[in-house]
C-alpha cells in the first residue's frame, strides 16, 4: 500500500503518486458566488490519462488474483479511511463552496461512504459466485469474469456517494479504474478518490480532472479502456456510446429522468404527504436524477396540493450552503439555473399558472449566485417543455386526471424511465399501478433518495440509460460471463 495522501490541496493519483496537472490548473467557482474562487483543480494532459490507464493495466492482474473477500476487505478498509481523511480535512465544506448545495447534505454524502461500500462488498461473494448448471457435475458451468479497467466518468450532482458506488462495484468484481471527477466540481471528488487510491495497491484506482468534456472524450475512446461507466446528461451519455462504438467498449450509463408521481384519490393532503413530496422533488434543488419531475393528482386535488405544496415550501431560505439558516443551496452552475428559468417562463408563456416559494438569504441577495425559488406550476399543457423534458431544478408541476388510468398513460408518455411512484393506501390499486408504470424503479408512497435501496438494482430504460448499479445486478454488471463446458476425453 501507499503512504496516504495529503488532503490539503488537489492533485491527481496515478499509479498511486500523487502528482500536479502536467497541463496546468483552472479555477473552481462558488455557485453561491460565482466571482469566489474556491480553489485550483489540476488539469491532466494526455501523457498523464495514458499513464493513468497503463498503471492500471499493470495492476490489474494482480487484483484480479485476490480472492473476492481480500477485495471486498480493502474496499471497505479504504472507504472508511478515505472518509475519515475527508471529514479531518474540512472536505463537506469545501463540497459545499463548490458544489453549492447545503453542508448537511455534503456531510451525509461523505458519511455514507463507508456503509455503502460495506453493504455492497457484503454482496460481492454471492454476486461473483460461479454457478454450476446441474448440481451433481462441475460442468458446465458460469464464472463472472472482470472487463479489466473501468473508466468510471463522474456527475457533478452526487459525485461522492457515486465515486463509492462505482469504485466499491467495480473493484469488487475485480477491476482496476480511471476516475474522472467532474469538471465543475472536482476538489473534493478528487481528495476522495486519491485517499481511497492511497488506500490500495498502486495503480488499482488512478484519478484524472480537466475542464469541460475533453479530457473524459479521451478518456472514454482510449484503447486501453476495456468497460465505460458513466452517470451523466442524456446528451453526454449518447456522446459517450458513439465515442465507444468504433472500439465495441461496453457502457454502463446512468441517464436523466422525468420521472412522475401519481397521488391516487384515496389519498388526503396531509402535511405528511407534503413532507414526503417537497423532500422528493426539491433536495440538492432538484438537481437529483430521480426526483419527481412531473405530479399528477385527481383534477380536483390539483388546487389544494399545490397551495398544500406552496405554503410549505414557504420555509425554505435559499442561499449560501455554508449558512446556519439555508435549506436550499444555489443550482451548480449559471447554465442550469438559465435553463430552469427558460422552461418556466415557456410555461407561463403558454398559459401555465407559475407560484414561487421561500427566499432568498438577504446576505446573498445581491452576490450573483445561481438561485432559483422552489416553484409550482399547474394548468401546464401536456406538450410543454417542462412537461416533456427534465427540469433537473426546483420545479414542480402539477396535472390534474380524470381517472387513474388516463394518469398511467401520461405518466409513461416520456422517451424516460429512471423511476415512478404510486401514493395510495390500497395495496391492489398500488399493485396494480407499479405494475403498469414504466420505469427502472417503481416506488409506493416513497419516492427519489427515499426510495433508493442499495440492495436493489437502480438505473433506467429507454433514454434513461442501459445498465444497472448497485445490488448484485450493480455488481455483475461490471463483469463478463465466461462459460466453461466439458465432455469426455475421446477414446
Amino acid at each position: 500500500m501507499t503512504q496516504s495522501t495529503t488532503l490539503a490541496r488537489p492533485i491527481l493519483t496515478i499509479g498511486g503518486e500523487p502528482q500536479a496537472g502536467a497541463a496546468g490548473s483552472y479555477p473552481v467557482h462558488n455557485p453561491a458566488r460565482p466571482a469566489e474562487i474556491v480553489g485550483h483543480a489540476p488539469t491532466a494532459d494526455h501523457a498523464q490519462l495514458d499513464a493513468a490507464v497503463a498503471a492500471a493495466r499493470r495492476a490489474a492482474p494482480a487484483w484480479r488474483a485476490l480472492g473476492v473477500a481480500e477485495r471486498v476487505a480493502a474496499v471497505a478498509a479504504a472507504a472508511t479511511t478515505a472518509a475519515e481523511q475527508l471529514a479531518a480535512h474540512d472536505g463537506a465544506r469545501l463540497y459545499t463552496r463548490e458544489h453549492g448545495k447545503v453542508l448537511s447534505e455534503a456531510s451525509f454524502e461523505i458519511s455514507t461512504g463507508p456503509s455503502l461500500a460495506a453493504l455492497l462488498g457484503s454482496m460481492a461473494e454471492a454476486a461473483l459466485a460461479p454457478e454450476q448448471v446441474d448440481p451433481q457435475s462441475a460442468y458446465p458451468r458460469l464464472h463472472r469474469e472482470p472487463f479489466g479497467v473501468a473508466a468510471l466518468v463522474l456527475p457533478f450532482n452526487w459525485p461522492l456517494a457515486l465515486t463509492m458506488t462505482k469504485l466499491t462495484s467495480a473493484l469488487t468484481a475485480g477491476n482496476t479504474a480511471v476516475v474522472k471527477v467532474p469538471p465543475t466540481c472536482p476538489l473534493a471528488a478528487l481528495q476522495l478518490a486519491g485517499a481511497l487510491a492511497a488506500a490500495l495497491p498502486p495503480g488499482v484506482v488512478n484519478v484524472l480532472a480537466g475542464p469541460g468534456s475533453e479530457l473524459a472524450q479521451a478518456l472514454v475512446t482510449h484503447p486501453g479502456i476495456d468497460l465505460i461507466s458513466l452517470t451523466g446528461g442524456v446528451a453526454t451519455g449518447r456522446a459517450v456510446m458513439a465515442a465507444a462504438a468504433p472500439r465495441l467498449t461496453p457502457v454502463l450509463l446512468e441517464l436523466g429522468g422525468n420521472d412522475a408521481a401519481i397521488i391516487a384519490s384515496d389519498i388526503e393532503v396531509s402535511d405528511e404527504l407534503v413532507e414526503r413530496l417537497v423532500t422528493a422533488t426539491y433536495t440538492t434543488g432538484g438537481q437529483v436524477c430521480m426526483a419527481i419531475k412531473r405530479l399528477y393528482a385527481p383534477a380536483q386535488r390539483v388546487g389544494e396540493l399545490a397551495e398544500a405544496v406552496l405554503a410549505r415550501c414557504q420555509r425554505e431560505v435559499i442561499g449560501d450552503g455554508l449558512a446556519d439558516e439555508t435549506t436550499l443551496g444555489a443550482l451548480h452552475n449559471e447554465a442550469g439555473r438559465d435553463r430552469v428559468a427558460r422552461l418556466v417562463a415557456d410555461a407561463e408563456a403558454r398559459g401555465a399558472s407559475v407560484r414561487t416559494a421561500g427566499k432568498i438569504r438577504d446576505a446573498d441577495a445581491d452576490a450573483g449566485g445561481y438561485f432559483a425559488l422552489p416553484t409550482v406550476v399547474t394548468d401546464l399543457a401536456p406538450d410543454s417543455a417542462l412537461a416533456t423534458e427534465e427540469q433537473f431544478g426546483p420545479v414542480l408541476p402539477i396535472f390534474g386526471y380524470d381517472s387513474i388510468d388516463d394518469a398511467v398513460t401520461a405518466a409513461n408518455a416520456t422517451d424516460f424511465g429512471l423511476t415512478a411512484s404510486v401514493w395510495t393506501g390500497d395495496d391492489a390499486l398500488a399493485d396494480r399501478v407499479a405494475g403498469q408504470l414504466v420505469a427502472g424503479t417503481v416506488s409506493v408512497n416513497c419516492h427519489g433518495l427515499a426510495a433508493q435501496d442499495p440492495r436493489l438494482p437502480f438505473g433506467g430504460c429507454g433514454q434513461s440509460g442501459i445498465g444497472r448499479e448497485l445490488g448484485i445486478e450493480g455488481i455483475r454488471a461490471f463483469t463478463q460471463p465466461r462459460t466453461f463446458v466439458r465432455h469426455p476425453a475421446p477414446r
